[in-house]
């Protein structure tokens, strides 16, 4: 890659950036919207990549193996320590499907497509982003991305395009790429967010800020001081807009991504002149400093937290402390051992392909392949924790039994809960994600009192009969169509009982959990779809309402499920590593209860207010089975009752449905089904 004018503006603006997602990742009630520092990266990495290789082209000296072994030599080497880091930290710290997810996460990340691995698993039913220590990577995995395909563009359009004609097409190629990047962040906010097709134009601002200095410089043209300090203040402006404004329910990428770099791009280029204010404190010695470690910054500093927040419930300042401290220490030795030596150390180019790329990539595959067929080798734990563990992970689908299965009753599941030995089911089981995990409860309750039900529901989707999830103005179909054909089906059946359950807080609240990650879950109807709590309270409500309503007027019964209460943190990890590790046995895997009644204080009383005004509705008081006014607990009677922070496991439902027998408020069940 060729000598280009060292910026030391450009390193200030990278310590800007890291530190930016740090804060983010430590605490993002401090900076809701620090994960706009990865665009500013993405920004930089354009623009540094172009103005290295565009000279090249245009001299006639470039060449693909030059270009790729520098980019090997330079982020590969630290990626493999920190990658082989985790993978120790993790063999000792991880359950065993905890463990096969990091394998999966590291083969896919060796390889810079972790991106597209994490669109698939991150989300409002993913696992917790603590049991993804490498999912930083994505960033890079994009990065890697554009340099595959950036370079030989470039090359082609330098050759073969008319000089006038390539500023048009590229100004042409990024309204394009921005609009398409705010369809997907509209439409699969996911994809959007981690994948290439929709970042691509990110980098491509840099680029082209890049291809422009190239042509100013060349025609040795440039403006008074004034012009570029004014560039460098609405540069700073518009990225300070994004830092107050957005948060991470907001549509990102898109144009908002965009006005982030388009702001990050002005920065950079009132750097063309030293004298600006702007550049002389991007310049500052401590921020060139940090800037120059702010690649082993953001590989370390995220793994550092994923695995002290794995057993560690309580973050705090402790954690912030702990986990700063161990960033810099591993970011400065990697910085000196690792990123600088790797970086200049002479090696024949065909070694540098083979030790540094060839040979690690196939070692990491291979070994995930390995752990995974293994199963996260479960031999590492006690026999105790390994119990634990496995029922922990317990799914009714899973637990051997041969059952009926039913598929007349679409778009209810077809397999049979309870008593196998009758010809129909004659309830059913409605709601998102907390009604599925209570499927064990009524497979007991069916095999107790000889009744067959299904389940049918969508997650995140609460069993509402009107209205449903919106984003950004507009009903989620598959929400509220899938409740429409449910409630079809349900009036159409000859059914007695229809269980309901439902994250009820998340509805009312429209917020998860604490240290949960995912965005705000809204709802809306046909009168009224905007984003906020009154509207959630008001739809859920009357949704709610409309649904016991009708289905007393039809001659069923609804049987509401109280909502299981939420952890801070996820306690079966807890339980294993009391049972495992002796230093940790006095630990408690508790959660104080009044943050989760706070939040189930406005569901609760709706729920109390509807079994009042519709009398024929039984309420089975869950919360009442596991907490009292000090805490909640995470096990009953020895058996785990999570599999994360707040579903439960089969064994879970099946202690539940234990608990609630023994009370007296149980004999209603009696009554409703033994008649």
């Amino acid at each position: 890659m060729a000598s280009i004018k060292y910026r030391p503006d450009v390193d200030g603006l990278r310590a800007v950036a890291v530190l930016l997602v740090i804060i983010f990742h430590f605490n993002k009630d401090i900076l809701p919207s620090g994960f706009i520092g990865v665009d500013v990266f993405f920004v930089i990495s354009g623009f540094i990549i172009t103005s290295a290789i565009y000279p090249q082209m245009k001299s006639g000296t470039f060449t693909f193996l030059d270009f790729y072994e520098k980019r090997i030599k330079r982020i590969l080497p630290l990626f493999y320590i920190v990658a082989i880091s985790s993978l120790i930290t993790a063999y000792f710290l991880f359950s065993p499907n905890d463990f096969s997810g990091f394998a999966d996460s590291l083969r896919y990340a060796s390889v810079f497509i972790s991106n597209i691995y994490f669109e698939k698993n991150t989300g409002y039913f993913a696992p917790s982003s603590e049991t993804m220590p490498l999912l930083n990577i994505w960033s890079l995995s994009v990065e890697e991305q554009f340099y595959f395909v950036w370079p030989i563009a470039l090359l082609l359009c330098s050759r073969y395009l008319p000089t006038k004609a390539a500023p048009k097409i590229l100004l042409v190629a990024l309204v394009s790429m921005i609009g398409y990047s705010q369809f997907l962040a509209l439409t699969s906010p996911s994809e959007a967010y981690f994948l290439i097709q929709s970042r691509a134009f990110e980098m491509l601002i840099g680029a082209a800020l890049a291809l422009l200095l190239f042509k100013l410089r060349s025609e040795d043209r440039s403006y008074e001081c004034r012009f570029y300090a004014t560039a460098g203040v609405v540069g700073v402006l518009l990225v300070s807009i994004a830092l107050v404004i957005l948060d991470k329910g907001d549509v990102f990428p898109g144009v908002n991504a965009a006005i982030v770099c388009f702001g990050t791009a002005l920065i950079i280029f009132s750097g063309e002149n030293t004298n600006t204010p702007i550049t002389r404190f991007l310049s500052l010695p401590v921020l060139v400093w940090l800037g120059k470690l702010s690649y082993s910054l953001y590989l370390w500093h995220w793994p550092i937290q994923a695995f002290y927040r794995y057993y560690q419930s309580d973050f705090g300042w402790k954690g912030f402390v702990t986990c700063s401290l161990l960033t810099f220490v591993f970011s400065y030795l990697s910085l000196k051992l690792i990123e600088n030596p790797a970086r200049y150390f002479k090696l024949k180019r065909r070694y540098v392909f083979v030790g540094y790329f060839f040979v690690p990539v196939l070692s990491f595959v291979l070994l995930a392949k390995n752990i995974d067929k293994q199963e996260g080798y479960p031999e590492r734990f006690s026999t105790e924790a390994m119990a634990l563990y496995y029922d922990s992970v317990s799914k009714i689908e899973l637990d051997g039994q041969t059952r009926k299965q039913f598929e007349e009753f679409e778009p209810f599941r077809p397999m049979l809960l309870g008593d196998q030995s009758v010809s129909s089911p004659s309830a059913f089981l409605w709601g998102d994600s907390h009604a599925e995990h209570f499927q064990s409860f009524v497979d007991e309750l069916g095999k107790k009192y000889h009744f067959g039900a299904l389940y049918g529901g969508q997650g995140g989707c609460p069993p509402i009969a009107v209205g449903g999830r919106v984003r950004h103005g507009e009903l989620e179909a598959h929400c509220y169509q899938s409740n429409e054909r449910l409630l079809e089906q349900v009036l159409a059946s000859d059914v007695d009982v229809v269980f309901l359950g439902g994250r009820w807080a998340t509805y009312s609240e429209t917020t998860l959990a604490e240290n949960e990650d995912g965005r705000n879950i809204y709802l809306g109807d046909i009168t009224d779809r905007s984003e906020s709590i009154d509207n959630n309270r008001r739809v859920f409500s009357s949704g709610l309402e409309k649904t016991i309503s009708t289905l007393i007027e039809h001659g069923k019964t609804p049987v509401v499920f109280g909502q299981v209460p939420s952890f801070p943190f996820k306690p079966s990890n807890c339980l294993v590593k009391k049972a495992n590790y002796s230093w940790a046995a006095k630990e408690s895997c508790d959660t104080a209860s009044t943050q989760f009644f706070e939040r189930y204080t406005y569901a609760n009383h709706l729920l109390l207010e509807l079994q009042h005004k519709y009398p024929e509705t039984v309420i089975i008081d869950i919360p009442d089975l596991v907490c009292d006014g000090k805490s909640c607990v995470s096990a009953l009677n020895g058996k785990p009752l999570y599999s994360d922070n707040n579903h439960i496991n089969s064994v879970g439902a099946k202690a539940f449905y234990d608990a609630y027998m023994l009370t007296d408020a149980s004999g209603v069940m009696k009554t409703l089904f033994a008649g």
